[in-house]
């Protein structure tokens, strides 16, 4: 599984995209207006070479010290690093974030069937599947190392 995943960062970094990739993000270690904008810089640099920018930028933020959301539809809640970061978070929190929400959305879709699944894309998702996909995220996501919801700040 772990070949899998480094496979699937490798595929994702290798990609490109020039949407916009700011996302709203909270600076959690005093980090100075100097070291935001250097922050900023790097991971929209660093988003444009991923598959998902929206989602590559916020993992980039939230590895170097920020809260921000996901960029995943599964959740809109903000999510910060529950541990210090390492080099090689960006990566793990990119992929972690798309492994959640592939997840999530599984579970939410899970007993659909195809009528099921077409009626959802003409209508869209349902608050109960909305709120089923969110938890799956949620409890995907804290046994990996993240804190999810209301900041600590």
């Amino acid at each position: 599984m772990r070949k899998g995943l480094l496979g699937l960062a490798a595929l994702l970094t290798v990609t490109g995209c020039t949407a916009e990739t700011r996302v709203k993000a909270t600076p959690l270690r005093d980090q100075g207006a100097s070291q935001i904008e250097a922050d900023r810089a790097r991971c929209e640099e660093w988003a444009k070479r991923t598959a998902s920018v929206t989602v590559g930028y916020a993992a980039c933020m939230i590895s170097a010290g920020y809260e921000a959301t996901p960029g995943v539809r599964s959740t809109s809640q903000r999510v910060r690093m529950a541990r210090p970061p390492t080099a090689n978070d960006p990566i793990r929190v990119l992929i972690d974030f798309l492994d959640c929400d592939s997840q999530a959305r599984r579970e939410a879709e899970s007993g659909l069937g195809t009528v099921g699944k077409a009626i959802r894309d003409y209508i869209g998702w349902s608050l109960a599947d909305s709120e089923k996909r969110r938890q799956v995220f949620v409890d995907c996501l804290k046994p990996r190392g993240y804190d999810i919801g209301k900041s600590r700040a």
